[in-house]
């Protein structure tokens, strides 16, 4: 039986990445660097808020997206459709009124979906 676990634990760590220690390298495409290879994303901040909350959108550009916060029932709180983005877009929301709590900021376009939590205290 302890052989067994010891097999299962020497098997787990050998599968288990730790950050920074042995984690593979991550391959990039040809001609990129990690420092220039910017994927599509939904960055909030700050997190946790006070209620005003800057959303930088990357990646979605030329696309129709829908902006929305959702409290943590799944109300809609807030609703925006956003077209023809940039490569890169900020938008800042002032959520001030929104009672302290969980909510989730979700965007969503045709073929994609990003969900990111913020808390507003």
């Amino acid at each position: 039986m302890l052989a067994l676990l010891r097999i299962f634990l020497l098997t787990l760590l050998a599968t288990v990445a730790l950050p920074g220690r042995w984690a593979p390298a991550q391959a990039q495409p040809p001609g990129k660097t990690a420092a220039t290879t910017e994927e599509k994303g939904l960055t909030i901040f700050p997190n946790p808020s006070t209620g005003i909350v800057h959303i930088n959108i990357n990646g979605f550009e030329g696309r129709r997206l829908e902006l929305r916060v959702l409290n943590v029932i799944g109300t809609v709180m807030y609703r925006e459709s956003l077209t023809e983005l940039r490569e890169r877009y900020t938008r800042t929301l002032d959520l001030s009124k929104f009672a302290n709590g969980l909510y989730y900021v979700k965007l969503e376009a045709d073929n994609a979906s990003e969900m990111r939590k913020l808390v507003i205290r």
